[in-house]
C-alpha cells in the first residue's frame, strides 16, 4: 500500500511459473520494495534467478542470485550474489476479499493504457460515467477538457447491474502509474463500485495476477 493509502498493489505468483519451487514451510517474509526492485533490474542481464531463505539459525536475509546458464554463455556478463535485509513489519498481512462489483469490464490493456495517456494531459482525475449502454471517461483541466466513449460492444466482457448508473472519480496519476504494467497482459479487466475500492487486474495465465486497487476521491 501507498504512503497516502490510496492504491494497494498485489501480485500473486503460482508455483507453476517457477523452472524450481521449493518451500518445506509457508513462510511470511518482508523485504523493502524499493531496494528489491532495483535487484530485480539486474536480472535483465542474466538468464536464471534464484531466490533463496533459509530460515534455519534464523537468518535474516533474502538471498538474490542472478545467474548465467552453462548452455547461454553471454561475454563479460559475471554472475552477481545479492543479499536484501528482512524486515520487521508489525502489522498484519493486508487480506484482499472477494467482492461483487457493480460494474465489470474486460477491454485491451494497450489500448486503455493509451486512453490514460491521452486523458492525463488533460486533468488529474478521470471520471467515470458507466450505464447499460455507454461507458464515458472525462478528464478536464486548464489545458481543456476530454471525453472519451467507449462503445461497449468495444468491450472484451462487460456486466452491470440491471439499472445501475455509476459517476465516480478517480486520481488519474496514479491509474496512470497502474498502466505501466498493461505489457504484462493482453487484457486488464476493471471491476467498479460505489461501496469499494476500484480494481485493475492484468492476467499473467496459470492463475498468477497483478492487481492494483484504487479509493475513489471524495468530492468537495
Amino acid at each position: 500500500m501507498d504512503k497516502s493509502h490510496i492504491c494497494l498493489s498485489s501480485i500473486i505468483i503460482k508455483a507453476v511459473w517457477f523452472s524450481e519451487y521449493k518451500v518445506e514451510t509457508d513462510t511470511n517474509i518482508t523485504v523493502d520494495a524499493a531496494s528489491f526492485a532495483i535487484m530485480m533490474n539486474y536480472a535483465l542481464k542474466h538468464n536464471r534467478v534464484e531466490i533463496v531463505y533459509d530460515d534455519i539459525g534464523g537468518s535474516d536475509k533474502l538471498c538474490i542470485n542472478l545467474l548465467n546458464s552453462a548452455e547461454v554463455k553471454v561475454k563479460d556478463n559475471f554472475d552477481h550474489f545479492f543479499e536484501l535485509p528482512l524486515m520487521d513489519v508489525e502489522q498484519e498481512t493486508l487480506l484482499i476479499p472477494e467482492v461483487d462489483y457493480d460494474v465489470e469490464f474486460t477491454m485491451d490493456a494497450k489500448k486503455f493504457g493509451e486512453l490514460i495517456s491521452e486523458l492525463m494531459v488533460f486533468g488529474q482525475n478521470l471520471n467515470i460515467i458507466c450505464t447499460e449502454e455507454l461507458l464515458e471517461l472525462n478528464a478536464s483541466g486548464d489545458s481543456g477538457k476530454l471525453k472519451v466513449n467507449v462503445p461497449i460492444d468495444s468491450l472484451n466482457e462487460f456486466a452491470i447491474s440491471e439499472g445501475e448508473k455509476l459517476d465516480i472519480t478517480y486520481s488519474l496519476t496514479h491509474i496512470g502509474k497502474m498502466c505501466l504494467s498493461s505489457k504484462l497482459g493482453l487484457d486488464v479487466s476493471l471491476g467498479i463500485s460505489d461501496e469499494y475500492p476500484m480494481s485493475l487486474k492484468y492476467s499473467l495465465g496459470e492463475e498468477s495476477t497483478v492487481s492494483f486497487f484504487i479509493a475513489p476521491k471524495i468530492a468537495d
